[in-house]
């Protein structure tokens, strides 16, 4: 008999999410992508790095605070790596829909209050426009967590810049996480500047840039953007520590809210 984690949806029947419901109020829904991450991480690692950050952080937060984990929404906004073999996007439009409509499942059912728990920085924008709509629709609190942001001083601290696609940081959290890391197919590629002295490669701007539509193949070749070879599970497992704790004490204090 496998052993179900409780705040798994997904496993449970009808009667036991019945239950759950009664029980809380909050509900987790990660949220990735399927897009290339260079020659050394997996399509699926935004999808991997959402689905294990909110088991992890549903583990540590129960029984304190019971939440509900739905199914992983493994499909996001990826229309700037569709020039390398494997990605599949998801039209804005549709991505919002997805949320929009997975959100007002959940309300149905009595969720009050939604975390969304974002890998993938395509998906940001379409996620905002997707929560405002459940929030003046629906009456929900909802929040988007990215965990290269809520443990972003770390991440800053830990790794060399630039910060931005299955580089240093990313293979190190992916590693950490326990993702299918080819030890050996690791690059370094600093990236390319789409309109050199404006638009650099980072997602921690230290100086006023611009920022054209792009698509990746304007920054890489590889698909890699940074010091992938410079990577470990044992820094990776700095962010994995501190975005847990930081994401398990903000659930914990809206828990406590009305």
């Amino acid at each position: 008999m496998p052993d179900v984690k409780p705040f798994l949806l997904t496993k449970l029947t009808w009667q036991e999410a019945k239950a759950l419901y009664e029980e809380t109020d909050i509900a987790i829904i990660p949220v990735g992508s399927q897009e290339q991450h260079g020659p050394a991480l997996p399509l699926d690692n935004d999808a991997y790095q959402a689905q294990e950050f909110a088991y992890l952080v549903a583990d540590r937060l129960w029984p304190k605070v019971k939440t509900i984990v739905t199914p992983l929404v493994s499909y996001g906004v990826s229309p700037h790596h569709m020039p390398f073999t494997g990605t599949i996007t998801l039209r804005h439009e549709t991505f919002i829909d997805v949320i929009v409509d997975i959100g007002k499942s959940l309300a149905k059912h009595g969720v009050k209050k939604i975390i969304v728990m974002n890998s993938h920085g395509g998906n940001t924008a379409a996620l905002s426009i997707a929560l405002r709509k459940l929030h003046d629709e629906d009456a929900l609190f909802c929040v988007g967590i990215e965990w290269w942001k809520i443990a972003g001083d770390l991440v800053q601290k830990t790794f060399e810049p630039p910060h931005f696609h299955a580089d240093e940081m990313e293979t190190s959290v992916a590693w950490a996480l326990g993702q299918r890391v080819l030890d050996k197919k690791r690059v370094d590629e600093p990236g390319r500047e789409p309109v050199p002295g404006f638009s650099k490669a980072t997602m921690f701007p230290s100086q006023p840039q611009i920022m054209p539509v792009w698509d990746t193949t304007d920054f890489t070749d590889s698909g890699t953007i940074g010091y992938a070879t410079r990577a470990s599970p044992e820094k990776g497992q700095i962010i994995v520590d501190a975005a847990i704790e930081r994401m398990v004490a903000f659930i914990e204090k809206v828990a406590s809210m009305d």
